[in-house]
């Protein structure tokens, strides 16, 4: 559905997208990698795992690392690291 050129100036980008678009691929790769923390990996391991298109995979990576929900280094991929600070048992 077309939008106006003044609604498309004044809305933040984030607002643009429909809540589906890239939603599911995002939380296909944190599940992924939540579920193996004690393991890096490749963008195209990734793709290969999750389905995630081929197109799209860096996209998502790139997008859940500004959020904080996964870490790179080099050419591996990893789940977010998980606070050091957990509370006592005591």
């Amino acid at each position: 559905m077309a939008i106006s050129i003044e609604e498309f100036e004044a809305t933040p980008s984030q607002e643009l997208r429909p809540a589906t678009a890239g939603a599911a691929n995002a939380e296909r790769v944190v599940e992924f990698l939540d579920e193996r923390r004690d393991r890096a990996f490749t963008p195209a391991e990734i793709r290969e795992a999750t389905g995630v298109p081929r197109g799209s995979v860096c996209v998502v990576l790139s997008r859940l690392e500004d959020q904080g929900r996964v870490r790179h280094r080099g050419a591996y991929w990893a789940g977010a690291a998980r606070s050091e600070t957990t509370p006592s048992s005591a």
